[in-house]
């Protein structure tokens, strides 16, 4: 009965220092997918959202950014660098097109080049409802430069990849 007891306790132990370790202890590529998603949170958007709620997102954005912040997209002959306000105001602009967003990042390939430093190629994957009510469904290759500052990752710079299609 009492080594019953002990092993009971000890897989207890066992059990809260596994969740512990994955709770507190995130690898540095756990840590990047999660500003991500973060990123991914504060461009959805869910119907009838209110004004409010909307601007809050779209600075919440703007915490994730190093100035100059840079943002490449051959495609549409873009290569600059934005201001974290002018970011907000963009990202507001763009989702007030929208009456609902589905926003998701996948494909994750992340290397760290140097301390402190992160390269990450991606998927972005965005599907929405127009205010006029047409669905749009829109993919793309992204390469991101991050940067670690106060132990949270910043992007830097955004590079939308030009990727041939069938």
């Amino acid at each position: 009965m009492v080594k019953a007891k002990h092993l009971i306790v000890a897989g207890v132990v066992l059990i809260a220092g596994i969740i512990a370790v994955f709770t507190f202890f995130q690898s540095e590529e756990a840590k990047v997918k999660k500003q991500f998603e973060f990123i991914a949170e504060k461009i959805e958007k869910e119907p009838n959202e209110n004004s409010i709620i909307a601007a809050a997102k779209a600075n919440r954005i703007t915490e994730l950014i190093i100035e100059p912040f840079k943002i490449i997209a051959p495609a549409y002959s873009l290569s600059r660098d934005i201001s974290s306000g002018e970011l907000s105001t963009f990202v507001l602009l763009k989702r007030s097109q929208y009456a609902e967003i589905f926003f998701e990042f996948y494909d994750f390939s992340i290397e760290f080049p140097e301390k402190d430093t992160a390269r990450v190629n991606l998927t972005a994957s965005m599907e929405g409802k127009l205010n006029p009510g047409e669905f749009v469904q829109d993919f793309h290759e992204m390469r991101c430069k991050l940067q670690k500052m106060e132990d949270t990752w910043r992007l830097k710079e955004i590079e939308i990849v030009e990727v041939l299609r069938k």
